[in-house]
């Protein structure tokens, strides 16, 4: 087992490193302080549980980092856990190295908040549903449950990478080749038949996000690499930093920089063409040694209907 993790590990950045570490971490520790007592129980609920009761109460940050947290109520939930930093493992390191790791945290942030309000949206109609048909019980669940774990995340990398080769396929474990564009639908149907033919929301919110992404282009939403390279530079020293054994991957030093930074001085440059101060001589001043002021019809030119010929006659006849 280890010969698999070891090159995989090798290859995560330092903040995918900090997502496998921290999450695991997080949660047993959150497990730990919430069986203190209920006020403990009730302080973990609202800063990380992210369900219906905590949007009603606009507890809006669970939106963020409400998924990065996992309550652990079994053993099959740690194995759970296990799969799901393994899974992390395959998928995160791309999009880091190509995002950057200021750019793939705040995107971490985006999809988690989308993730949710499509969650939630499902869950509001679950609601309302058993509201009508008076299933109080049915209601009571579908208000607390929340959206947990790194699942969501996985989902929405894996759709990402299966749809920016839509033509290749997939082996699904050894057993069959599947279409990339089917295969996160597939995959989603191969855990549902593992949870008893359950639906699993989470996973059909993280498809909606992953299959929406492209088409509504979300990443014009983020910050583009030039403004977190300014970030960087003012805050974080440039993005100069490691940890777990790695370092932190500057946006200047992501995939694609040097054409987001042509992107902003071409947009720059638009911003510029109604600007006359920056293309106007300044009053009185010289350029190539002839005067900057324009005098209208001051030179010399041709009679309407003559041409450069019967100009220079004329001329020699006065003369």
């Amino acid at each position: 087992m280890g010969n698999v993790v070891y090159p995989m590990w090798a290859e995560c950045p330092m903040l995918t490193r900090m997502v496998i570490v921290g999450y695991p971490a997080m949660s047993i520790g959150l497990l730990v302080f919430a069986s203190v007592s209920e006020g403990t129980a009730w302080i973990v609920d609202s800063l990380f549980d992210c369900n219906l009761d905590n949007l009603m109460s606009l507890k809006l940050w669970t939106f963020l980092w409400g998924p990065l947290y996992m309550p652990m109520q079994s053993g099959m939930a740690f194995l759970m856990i296990l799969f799901e930093l393994y899974m992390s493992m395959q998928y995160f390191p791309s999009h880091e190295k190509e995002m950057g790791s200021t750019g793939f945290l705040v995107w971490i942030f985006f999809v988690n908040t989308v993730t949710s309000l499509v969650f939630l949206g499902i869950q509001l109609c679950t609601l309302l549903y058993y509201h009508l048909s008076g299933n109080v019980l049915g209601e009571a669940f579908t208000r607390a449950s929340g959206l947990h774990g790194l699942w969501p995340l996985i989902m929405v990398c894996l759709t990402l990478t299966a749809l920016s080769n839509p033509d290749g396929s997939t082996n699904f474990w050894g057993m069959v080749q599947i279409p990339n564009k089917w295969y996160p639908i597939a995959l989603t149907a191969f855990f549902m038949l593992l949870n008893g033919f359950r639906i699993m929301w989470n996973f059909i919110a993280a498809l909606a996000v992953g299959y929406a992404y492209k088409k509504f282009r979300f990443e014009r939403i983020l910050p583009s690499k030039t403004r977190l390279d300014r970030l960087e530079q003012r805050c974080c020293r440039g993005g100069r930093c490691s940890l777990l054994g790695t370092s932190w991957i500057p946006a200047s030093s992501s995939a694609s920089f040097d054409v987001d930074v042509q992107l902003d001085r071409r947009y720059r440059n638009f911003s510029d063409l109604g600007d006359d101060r920056a293309s106007a001589p300044a009053a009185g001043g010289t350029t190539g040694g002839t005067s900057g002021q324009f005098v209208a019809f001051g030179g010399s030119g041709n009679r309407l209907g003559e041409s450069t010929e019967m100009t220079e006659t004329r001329t020699a006849d006065q003369a």
